[in-house]
């Protein structure tokens, strides 16, 4: 268990904070690409470590990502008008573009430099596999992309949710590959399968024994269980990867991919972002379908919000892509 400042150390995401300037050191997921859907649409609150920001997309078609205020009397630029590569603040029409620096100032006589002076709070973007990206450390040159599985794809998809809680609090669970046998199986027999599915290790015997291994950027943990023969092992393995990635164990080996990402908005909202990729061809895939829904899905979600545009409130359940779709993903629309 964790004591009182250990929480506080891990759990605090905000400017300023130890564990918020170590996620700055990455590049972070921040919305998908569908919530900017085409050049100088309408622009998107984004809450991100703890800072309020604005998404908007240009007549090119980069993604910029600014702080909320508009560093002249700080209007919020949420109400900004998305035009011609820049977003201009209602209050007295100063303009920015997508690396913060101002390219217009009309309240200024034509003879003046002072805009060349002003720049907003304004973060890199990238674009991949439909997830949009920024980068909100120091560095003057960003590190490289990360390598994400089920973000490389030309098929990659990605689904989206708001959690109310940490991120820490949401993370663990991907971490905690226990109680899944007891949770999300413990209503099933073997008599619920079909094929080889390698649920049926667990629903045989719902302990099992662990193994953690560190690794250059997080660890590798895995359970295993006795196989068919009492001799060899059936073994579930899955990946933590910093900051706050997390790659769950289901099928052959190699063959899933899918990353998920529990992105801190503030100290007690979480987005998570799941990418994936279709599953790569396996024979042992076949016959390894649960002839019913597992844990909660078998039971139905309640029905889903209306999105808003306000800060928390833009995915109140998950909202995904169909194309590379794994067949067991759950079919949810708003």
């Amino acid at each position: 268990m964790l004591n009182k400042e250990e929480t506080e150390l891990l759990c605090r995401v905000g400017p300023a904070t130890p564990m918020g300037e170590v996620m700055r050191q990455y590049w972070i997921p921040f919305a998908r690409s569908a919530e900017l859907p085409a050049p100088d649409c309408a622009a998107v609150r984004i809450r991100l470590l703890g800072e309020d920001l604005i998404a908007f997309r240009v007549t090119t078609g980069q993604v910029g990502l600014v702080a909320n205020r508009c560093p002249h009397r700080g209007a919020s630029l949420f109400y900004g008008r998305n035009e011609q590569e820049g977003l201009r603040c209602v209050y007295h029409g100063w303009k920015f573009d997508v690396t913060g620096a101002c390219v217009d100032m009309p309240s200024e006589p034509p003879e003046s430099t002072f805009k060349d002076r002003v720049r907003a709070v304004a973060y890199p973007c990238h674009e991949r596999g439909g997830v949009l990206w920024t980068y909100m450390g120091p560095r003057r040159t960003p590190p490289p992309l990360p390598d994400v599985v089920g973000n490389l794809d030309s098929e990659s998809s990605v689904a989206t949710v708001i959690r109310d809680c940490n991120y820490l609090q949401a993370l663990e669970g991907d971490l905690d590959i226990a109680h899944f046998a007891l949770l999300h199986t413990g209503h099933m027999t073997e008599d619920d399968l079909d094929g080889e599915n390698p649920l049926r290790y667990q629903i045989r015997q719902r302990a099992a024994r662990y193994a953690v291994v560190d690794t250059d950027v997080g660890i590798c943990f895995g359970a295993y269980r006795p196989a068919i023969d009492g001799e060899t092992c059936h073994w579930a393995i899955g990946n933590f990867l910093l900051p706050f990635y997390t790659q769950l164990p289901g099928g052959p080996l190699g063959a899933k991919r899918e990353t998920r990402a529990w992105v801190p908005m503030d100290d007690a909202h979480t987005m998570t972002f799941t990418m994936f990729a279709p599953m790569l061809a396996s024979s042992a895939l076949t016959n390894s379908r649960p002839t019913q829904r597992i844990g909660t899905a078998a039971r139905g979600r309640r029905p889903i919000a209306a999105m808003t545009t306000c800060w928390i409130g833009r995915l109140s359940s998950v909202v995904k892509a169909t194309q590379g779709c794994p067949a067991w993903w759950p079919r949810i629309r708003r």
